[in-house]
């Protein structure tokens, strides 16, 4: 599923049980070769709040490079005004020195679209995945010029705002640019090459093996590795009075952040609800400096171990088919737990949907044990497809709780019929293009239709620009006359309101007969088609009604016996007629 959308239940599962999994690999080894110098409520204490001059933060990072003798520095810290010219340019010739890596940010986000300071750094763009952004924080002028290496540390947190991934790298205005960690270890060991980029994998360190797997949107995994106690820390007020011990910071990797109050930029992780930022670069350097030690470029869990997993729950449960369910259950929840203690274990790097097949056995054993429910519920499911083209859910509903296949047999019932037609829908085809003729005379169908449902009545068929409906059938209705008359009324209601704003030409007018009367309803099809109707002088009648109302436009004509059945009735006598293909008169209703 694409990241950045919130996850239904149980998918959200994966997350919460890859942040699990993640927990029980972390290692508490001390890492000696990454310090973290925090500039945090001691030190603002110590020497002012924030924000230092530029001249304090000169002397910090010199501080660092010519009496700790640091491998290199990397400044979690954006300034996007100039300060104290001074400071500014010993910063600026810090970072000309290859000494330093500062940091920019970006907005992925349309509604992020700032432009704050100066880009710096870009690479060229190559064929790999990267992820588009549309606004960034940047340096000024004079350190984005003077800086060769920049890296970004820009993050995007998952839906339920735990930090799982980060953008390797971002794609703007045509140009890439790298994420701070690995911007970090290339600036330090003097690789400033072009990328090396292809299926996925981004190669950040030529000659040694630094491969990194992304996925299609340039993200990547955030590999959790040490839990937080086990970087060194240092308070920036030490480092500024010199107070901390050479032999925890010479020849170190250091990256200056902030953990003050206020001032850090803080984030959920599995590591805690508050992780200062600096420390995911400390995490993926981590990693990188294990893969340069063992010489052993990044492995990541790919499709083909998780489809392994899949085919072979699908195999035991196609095998053990004939056998007990707790055999099936047996064998599914025996191999989930030996994919879950292999990754438990693995070297290779785990991202949170190498955890899909757990997922995945649940719902296939769910699913293997509702498939004999389903076999048990076949006659209600016939039910169902029998009638769920005719009627509302609530009649389907009390059709499958009597689960009574008896209702399909043709059989003797008192039910009112309603013809509605559209008036001059012939000339409307011949002056519309087929599509719009379409799409309109669905719109008017479903103005009629929705009318019926509503009133819970059974939908038999659409007979071109024509419904035909009934009440009182499958499902037995007391008040199915007045029924049929509050959904001819909502009918004409719902034409009335469409008319308001349709152009003149495509204005809807309806005609509805309706009458109530003894007829066999039951399914009329052939093995070929199951079809369910009704047959009878009742729908004559209300056919005859119809063509009548339209040769004489009037909205609504209503039968004697129609009438005879409302509990009250809004009708007025239209008058005594004679219907075609009827012998004798019959007096009809109107609706004023």
């Amino acid at each position: 599923m694409p990241r950045g959308h919130a996850y239904p239940f149980p998918l959200d599962l994966l997350d919460r049980l890859h942040d699990q999994l993640m927990k029980q690999r972390l290692t508490a080894q001390p890492e000696q070769r990454i310090v973290l110098v925090d500039i945090d409520e001691v030190s603002l204490a110590q020497y002012g709040r924030w924000p230092w001059s530029r001249q304090q933060i000169a002397q910090l990072l010199q501080q660092l490079n010519q009496h700790y003798q640091v491998a290199h520095i990397g400044l979690d810290i954006i300034f996007p005004e100039s300060g104290d010219l001074l400071g500014d340019q010993q910063i600026a010739q810090l970072a000309a020195s290859k000494q330093l890596t500062l940091a920019q940010t970006f907005g992925f986000d349309r509604s992020q679209s700032m432009r704050v300071g100066q880009l710096s750094a870009a690479m060229p763009l190559v064929a790999t995945p990267s992820t588009p952004a549309y606004g960034f924080l940047a340096n000024h002028k004079m350190l984005a010029l003077a800086a060769p290496c920049v890296g970004h540390i820009a993050i995007t947190a998952d839906p339920d705002g735990v930090v799982r991934h980060q953008s390797m790298l971002v794609r703007y205005q045509g140009q890439l640019y790298p994420a701070f960690a690995p911007v970090l270890l290339r600036c330090w060991l003097g690789q400033q090459a072009p990328l090396q980029a292809s299926n996925g994998k981004v190669e950040w360190l030529q000659g040694l093996s630094g491969q990194q797997m992304v996925d299609q949107h340039g993200m990547a995994a955030i590999p959790f590795l040490r839990k937080t106690e086990a970087y060194i820390a240092i308070p920036a007020s030490d480092i500024l009075s010199g107070k901390a011990p050479l032999s925890l910071l010479h020849n170190r990797l250091v990256i200056v952040g902030s953990s003050a109050l206020g001032l850090g930029d803080y984030v959920a992780t599995i590591l805690g609800g508050r992780t200062p930022g600096m420390l995911l670069h400390a995490q993926w350097l981590s990693q990188a400096l294990d893969q340069l030690e063992q010489n052993k470029p990044v492995v990541a869990i790919g499709f083909s171990s998780m489809m392994a997993v899949w085919a072979a729950l699908l195999l035991g449960v196609i095998l053990l088919h004939r056998r007990s369910n707790t055999l099936r259950l047996a064998w599914g929840f025996l191999l989930l737990m030996a994919w879950l203690l292999w990754l438990s274990y693995t070297p290779q790097e785990v991202g949170a949907n190498a955890l899909a097949p757990l997922l995945g056995g649940v719902v296939l054993l769910i699913l293997e044990g509702g498939l004999e429910w389903w076999y048990a519920q076949l006659g209600r499911r016939q039910l169902y497809l029998a009638f769920h083209h005719y009627v509302p859910p609530a009649i389907i509903d009390q059709l499958i709780g009597n689960n009574s296949q008896a209702i399909m047999l043709p059989h003797r019932a008192e039910i009112t019929c309603l013809f509605a037609d559209l008036q001059g829908y012939t000339g409307i085809a011949e002056r519309l293009p087929p599509e719009e003729l379409a799409h309109y005379t669905r719109h008017a169908l479903m103005l009629l239709t929705q009318a019926v449902l509503d009133q819970q009545g059974t939908l038999d068929k659409y007979m071109g620009d024509a419904l035909f409906a009934f009440w009182g059938a499958p499902v037995a209705q007391s008040d199915h006359a007045n029924r049929a008359i509050n959904a001819a009324i909502a009918m004409q209601q719902a034409v009335d309101k469409h008319n308001q704003t349709a152009a003149i030409d495509k204005q809807i007018k309806v005609h509805i007969g309706i009458q109530t009367g003894l007829v066999v309803v039951g399914d009329m099809g052939t093995p070929f088609r199951s079809t369910y109707t009704a047959i009878g002088d009742a729908v004559n009648v209300s056919a005859r009604l119809q063509n009548l109302a339209s040769l004489h436009n009037e909205k609504i004509l209503v039968g004697e016996s129609t009438e005879r059945q409302l509990a009250y009735s809004p009708l007025q006598l239209y008058g005594t007629v004679s219907l075609k293909g009827r012998r004798g008169v019959e007096q009809v209703y109107r609706l004023p």
